[in-house]
């Protein structure tokens, strides 16, 4: 397959940050120009696509950014106390998402939150608020501000590959106890976690999408796509 589908999730908005009262599904269009400039075709991922038809279209799967989240995922979890909790729905439909996809065997990239979640969904925990948990942590960002920082990388995964410099960061949860089975890839100088990884099922706190480490870890997904579809 010359250019494999990309499913990419979608944030929701119940009718309170774009237009009051109307109910919307956006997503930052550089999530598709970063996917279109690796060889794949982005599609969108809505709830109303339902998991079997989602699964029979796509080759990977994109977890895109989004709000906080629980700490962890346990019955009667509380909610972090940050300024925009993760609406529901859409939490449920990208661990959906994220179930299917490695029950298919699909490679997965989450970014941001959808690192966040991957972890979580998988028995992983957060820091609830990063500068609150670690005081020492250098700035991550947050609240739509990006910063700059470098990483350290561990290894020699491909989806890193020359990855080091500046990306771009805006996050203010990050992984606390990284979930079994996983590995980490990269961390920040202040030692916070960045990138993990199990088997097609990768994860970056950073949005490459937005940095100059687009083509490795975008490149890396697509490619992984075109082998699983043979």
């Amino acid at each position: 397959m010359d250019r494999p589908i990309v499913g990419v999730s979608v944030s929701l908005d119940p009718g309170v940050r774009l237009a009051a009262g109307v109910d919307y599904v956006y997503l930052k269009r550089r999530y598709g120009t970063a996917i279109q400039a690796a060889g794949g075709t982005p599609v969108l991922l809505v709830p109303e696509s339902g998991l079997e038809a989602a699964m029979s279209l796509c080759d990977a799967v994109v977890i895109s950014g989004g709000d906080d989240l629980p700490r962890r995922f346990e019955p009667d979890a509380p909610d972090v106390g940050g300024a925009a909790p993760e609406v529901a729905e859409r939490v449920a439909w990208d661990r959906d998402l994220v179930e299917a996809a490695a029950a298919a065997g699909r490679p997965l990239l989450g970014v941001c939150y959808g690192m966040q979640l991957l972890n979580l969904h998988f028995g992983g925990t957060l820091h609830g608020d990063l500068a609150a948990a670690l005081p020492d942590a250098q700035d991550h960002g947050g609240a739509g501000r990006f910063v700059e920082h470098s990483l350290r990388v561990r290894g020699d995964h491909p989806a890193l590959s020359g990855v080091g410099a500046a990306v771009a960061s805006c996050h203010r949860q990050a992984i606390d106890a990284v979930a079994e089975g996983f590995e980490a890839l990269a961390e920040a100088d202040d030692g916070v976690v960045e990138a993990i990884v199990r088997g097609d099922l990768l994860g970056v706190e950073w949005h490459p999408e937005a940095d100059a480490t687009a083509g490795a870890v975008y490149g890396w997904l697509v490619a992984r796509a075109r082998r699983a579809s043979r």
